[in-house]
């Protein structure tokens, strides 16, 4: 039983790293952040083995990069399948995929978290530091409707806190699901 859990919990961490990874570069190109920036690098650097051949069939149209999300989507559902398959769990295909796309969106939502926590650290310790700016960049999106209804109360943003509180709410719902 050990075993099992040890081999769940790694395909768990792996799966949310490389998931992670791709949310992220599917975030990077809706928003536009310049190639040249250190963060889309290093995802880009990261993913590239998997979306790279994904892209010859399936382009980035507007603002979504297709191959990116559809490689999460996969990735998560083969995720998914190995954990079910080692815990000896049902592994019917109906099943299977709304867990995919069930843990596909928690996954997400951790990575806007982690973001966010990230963002709030850097810059309270190190606003100028060189990762900063794509980190600010990223999450104006989601802060900026925040903002526009919660001014800065005494010099403090508290829009971060608003917004993770809204993911942990999200979270509770999917959760639910």
């Amino acid at each position: 039983m050990l075993l099992v859990d040890i081999a769940r919990f790694l395909l768990d961490v792996l799966g949310a790293l490389l998931v992670g990874l791709l949310i992220l570069r599917v975030w990077i190109h809706a928003i536009g952040m310049p190639g040249r920036n250190p963060v889309v690098q290093f995802v880009v650097a990261l993913t590239s083995w998997l979306v790279r051949p994904l892209h010859r069939v399936l382009p980035a149209r507007g603002r979504i990069d297709w191959a990116s999300l559809l490689a999460a989507f996969l990735v998560t559902l083969l995720t998914v399948v190995l954990i079910r398959q080692i815990t000896g769990a049902d592994v019917a295909f109906e099943f299977v995929l709304l867990a995919a796309v069930r843990q596909l969106v928690v996954w997400a939502l951790n990575v806007v978290v982690w973001i966010t926590i990230i963002y709030a650290i850097v810059s309270w310790v190190n606003p100028h530091a060189p990762f900063a700016p794509a980190l600010g960049m990223l999450l104006r999106p989601l802060l900026a409707p925040i903002q526009r209804v919660l001014p800065p109360v005494g010099g403090f943003d508290l829009s971060p806190l608003v917004l993770l509180l809204a993911v942990y709410v999200l979270q509770m719902v999917v959760a639910r699901i």
